[in-house]
């Protein structure tokens, strides 16, 4: 092949084309009578108290352990279909500061500022309230088979079968961790005194004996139906048979909700905010006596 100049340039293989090409028929669709939203729905709530104890071993051998830190990772939070059990299991995260020995006079210690992290595992099975919404969680149908008959062999044809399978996908039920608090005791039962020290003891190991309380809220998405200028449409969603005799209507934010406790009548200002208690009621604020949390739930 010349170009304008007379000159002749390089032919190149070209692979470009069509291999096939169909034009589609449109399917048919069936609409379903659908909710009109799908949120995250509060199935409980509950408080559970976890007791650990363990044998703890630092790096170095301490004198003094000057701070801990401490906080509550779950690993597991499993609610088995079909019954009221969940399944929880995670750690205590313990970041232990203390002081080691470095060297000693006849009247004082020097050391170093060393730590440790240790994760101090926890597991067990609690049994939970639903506080009105319950997991929607729905087994598979057994398939269903169609034999036929033989007529050569007099009996069932083992060359043919029709069969129809049916199959859900269920949304999953999830846990949060709302909070968490953590009363413990470090125990050193197996110090050794150092040199002419009195009440000064060396140990490397230490007994942890932990309270340990964790608020979980278990959740699923779940379709719901809406209001219609602050009504309930009976004819669609779930509301005839869920908020209008059991829900929103009788026993849900009318009766026990915002209303009574809430923005309705009096806010929050009855029960929370403008309080100056609220310190006292929702965690230890440094004042008064140490009711964590805990102790709400307890009354």
């Amino acid at each position: 092949m010349e170009n304008n100049q007379g000159t002749s340039c390089p032919t190149s293989f070209c692979n470009a084309s069509v291999l096939k090409a169909h034009t589609l028929e449109q399917a048919e669709n069936w609409p379903v009578r659908p909710g009109k939203y799908k949120v995250p729905v509060v199935l409980s709530e509950f408080v559970i108290q976890i007791d650990v104890e363990a044998k703890v071993k630092l790096n170095e051998p301490a004198y003094e352990i000057k701070r801990i830190e401490k906080q509550v990772f779950l690993t597991e939070c499993r609610y088995v279909g079909g019954t009221d059990k969940v399944f929880i299991e995670g750690y205590i995260r313990k970041n232990i500061e203390y002081a080691s020995r470095h060297c000693t006079t006849k009247s004082g210690i020097g050391g170093v500022i060393n730590d440790t992290t240790v994760h101090i595992p926890f597991r067990c099975v609690t049994r939970v309230e639903f506080n009105g919404a319950r997991p929607r969680v729905f087994p598979n149908f057994q398939p269903d088979v169609a034999r036929y008959f033989d007529q050569k062999r007099m009996g069932k044809n083992i060359r043919e079968a029709d069969r129809a399978s049916y199959e859900i996908f269920n949304e999953p039920v999830y846990c949060e961790l709302e909070w968490s608090e953590i009363y413990d005791a470090d125990i050193d039962d197996r110090g050794c005194p150092i040199d002419h020290f009195l009440n000064e003891e060396e140990f490397q190991e230490f007994t942890d004996k932990s309270v340990v309380y964790i608020a979980i809220k278990l959740l699923q998405k779940q379709q719901v139906g809406h209001t219609h200028h602050g009504h309930y449409d009976e004819k669609e969603g779930f509301e005839k048979e869920g908020f209008e005799k059991e829900g929103y209507k009788k026993e849900g934010f009318e009766n026990q909700g915002f209303e009574n406790q809430g923005c309705g009548k009096e806010g929050f200002s009855k029960e929370g905010f403008k309080k100056e208690e609220f310190g006292k009621e929702y965690g230890y604020k440094g004042k008064g006596e140490w009711n964590g949390m805990i102790d709400k739930y307890k009354k």
